[in-house]
Order: C-alpha cells, then sequence, then structure tokens
C-alpha cells in the first residue's frame, strides 16, 4: 500500500527535479500495486506497462543465468574464468590465486569498477553522445582490457563493484551456451518466467511506450546501449513485468527457475560492510527495522534510477522506477555510501507500513 509517508517522499523528489517520472510498485501474497507520475506523457500505455531503464538489477538476470548453468553442471562455481578465456590468465590471477564465477558474480574480483580510460577515449571521439557513454565501448575494446590487464589486488581479499567483471561474466556465459548474452537471457531466463516485455533491444511498439529521460539541461537522453556489457545494466523492463519477476523470487509463483533462485539467495561473499552480504548478483541486507534481511539490487544510467528488492519472509516486494537528477551532493554522499540508493527511502517506507500494518493486523491508511 501506498501511504501518506510514500507519498510524501514521493512528492519531494518530484518538487526538486525537472521533467521528472517516478512509478512505485509493491506485490505480497494477496495485493499488487502501482502507483506513479509519468512526465511528457506515455502514448496509451498504462502506467504498468511502462518502459524504464533497470540498469544494474541487469547483474541479477546474469547471475540467475550463471545458477542455471551451475544446477545443470555445465559449470562449476568456484571454476577459474581462464578455463574459458585462458588468454585473459593474466588478469584474472593473482598471488597463486584465480578469479572464478563466483567472484564475478559477488564483486570480490579485484578487478576495477569500468576501464575508464578506454571509456573516456570513446567519449572524446563521440563528444555528440555524451548521454550514451557505453554505446562505442567495443567487444573489441573488452578484449584488449583483458588481454593487458595486469591484476594487482588480491582476489576475494575485499569487495569492489566490477561492472566490467559482471560485463566478462555474461559474455563468458553467453559463449558456453553459444549465443550472444541477449539471445542466452531470453531463451534461459526471460521467457520461462513469462516476462515478454523485458528486453535489451526492443520492438518499435515497446520503444512506444518507453518512459522519456532528460539530462539537467531538459535534453532528451538516448536509451542506453552497453553492447560489449550488456550483463552489466542493459536491460529495460516495465512495472508489471518487475513485480512478475519479485513474485517468481519470493516463491508466490510456481516458478521453473526455483532451485536456480534460491541458490542466489544464498550468501556467497562478504561486502565491506557487516550488514550486508552477497548472493549471487544480489545484495542481502539486514536492516534494524525488520527482523529479516531484504534482498535486493538498484541500478543507475545515465537518465533513471531503479531499486528492486524483497523481504522473502514477509513475501512483500518493491519496485521504484524514477528518472530524477540527483544533485552533485547526493551522488558523492551515495557513492561514499553516506546515503541510501535512489529511491530507496521510499522503497523502505512501503515495507514498513506493510510489516507494522501486518503485527497490528490492521488495514493500512491510504490516501
Amino acid at each position: 500500500m501506498i501511504t501518506k509517508e510514500t507519498e510524501v517522499l514521493i512528492k519531494r523528489d518530484l518538487d526538486h527535479a525537472k521533467k521528472a517520472s517516478i512509478v512505485a510498485g509493491a506485490v505480497t501474497k494477496n495485493e499488487k500495486w502501482i502507483k506513479g507520475n509519468i512526465y511528457d506523457g506515455h502514448g496509451n500505455a498504462e502506467l504498468g506497462n511502462c518502459v524504464f531503464e533497470i540498469g544494474s538489477t541487469t547483474k541479477t538476470f546474469t547471475s540467475l543465468l550463471l545458477s542455471k548453468l551451475i544446477l545443470n553442471q555445465t559449470i562449476s562455481l568456484d571454476e577459474p574464468i581462464s578455463s574459458y578465456k585462458p588468454e585473459y590468465k593474466q588478469a584474472l590471477s593473482a598471488n597463486g590465486k584465480e578469479v572464478t564465477f563466483r567472484h564475478l558474480s559477488t564483486h570480490r574480483s579485484g578487478l576495477p569498477r569500468e576501464d575508464m580510460k578506454k571509456i573516456r577515449q570513446r567519449m572524446k571521439e563521440h563528444k555528440d553522445e555524451k548521454d550514451n557513454p557505453y554505446k562505442y565501448f567495443s567487444h573489441d575494446d573488452v578484449h584488449q582490457f583483458f588481454v593487458d590487464f595486469d591484476l594487482k589486488k588480491e582476489i576475494d581479499k575485499k569487495w569492489g563493484y566490477s561492472n566490467i567483471g559482471v560485463g566478462l561474466l555474461g559474455n563468458v556465459l553467453a559463449e558456453i551456451i553459444g549465443s550472444t548474452y541477449e539471445e542466452a537471457v531470453i531463451t534461459e531466463i526471460l521467457d520461462p518466467l513469462g516476462m515478454k516485455d523485458t528486453f535489451i533491444n526492443g520492438t518499435p511498439e515497446q520503444y512506444q511506450r518507453y518512459v522519456k529521460a532528460y539530462n539537467k539541461k531538459g535534453v532528451r537522453i538516448p536509451p542506453i546501449e552497453l553492447p560489449s556489457i550488456n550483463a552489466a545494466g542493459a536491460l529495460k523492463s516495465t512495472m508489471n513485468d518487475m513485480l512478475l519477476y519479485l513474485e517468481h523470487q519470493m516463491g508466490l509463483k510456481e516458478s521453473p527457475l526455483k532451485d536456480e533462485i534460491e541458490l542466489c539467495h544464498q550468501i556467497h561473499g562478504k561486502t565491506g560492510s557487516k550488514k550486508m552480504n552477497m548472493g549471487l548478483g544480489w545484495f542481502i541486507e539486514k536492516k534494524d527495522w525488520s527482523d529479516n534481511p531484504i534482498i535486493h539490487h538498484g541500478g543507475t544510467t545515465m537518465g533513471f534510477h531503479t531499486y528492486c528488492g524483497f523481504i522473502k519472509e514477509e513475501q512483500v516486494g518493491v519496485v521504484i522506477y524514477s528518472t530524477i537528477q540527483l544533485k552533485p551532493l547526493r551522488i558523492i554522499k551515495m557513492l561514499l555510501n553516506l546515503t541510501g540508493m535512489i529511491n530507496e527511502d521510499i522503497a523502505e517506507s512501503i515495507f514498513k507500513s506493510t510489516i507494522h500494518s501486518r503485527a497490528e493486523d490492521r488495514p493500512i491508511q491510504e490516501i
């Protein structure tokens, strides 16, 4: 349910933004709701069918693909990546240890966040497309990065978020399957889950439902393209599809990927926080206000912010999409872990109101 507190938080973000949209959705065992506001219209699409970029939440789909290959015994979770990419051994080994599938999925590989040197070079070469920084970061660029890179950090010693690491993970999984990452995630994950409105490259009709995002100058930001590291953040989806995804995650639907989902929810690695661990792809976080952990992931692209999380024991899941352009100070605090993810405070208000209303055994006061 959307309460007065949630409504205040949504209004706060909209009041401090220009040309912004926010859509909030929640699903429990007994109900599902979607509320929000789309700036500049969205054609004839219902709110639940508007298309947003989910950014790094894509990584949970990549890890579900990993889990599927593990459980069908195609690969082993602790198998070195160099078994499949021997030409990358220098980049994926240090002090007698090798980077494994587990390390890539839990961000404990020691790899950097990005190949920023090459990305900056590509952006300089294509200054007219600065709002799409990964568009010209090619498969050849990724290949050359891993051929040349010399891993200095100790593997599995510290947690360090790595887009290029998860990009590699998805590319290797696709090669093992014998397809592209896009084909693999459709065939192995999206189709079995019934997620027909989640995609990397959509149809003309789907792009008509694409929510418009704008930069600080009021210029529309083009749809994100990450051709060489799709697995790290290229998926687009709708609220209806993402709430369906959470129903599968929480066991509210009889899922064909039940065992694969369960493997992803187990703790597979530590982060820098005592209250947060890593599943495969998912963050597993303990909050003071909840007896049970929140399993979640966020996503930020040039124009979109996503929060996707659930409390399995409470059977409540929340998805928040927005196109809010952040102030620099908030971005800095977020990167330094001094504040929560984008939309996280809105999501927490929904979680809390649901849990508290159940504890008190009374309906939530709606506005």
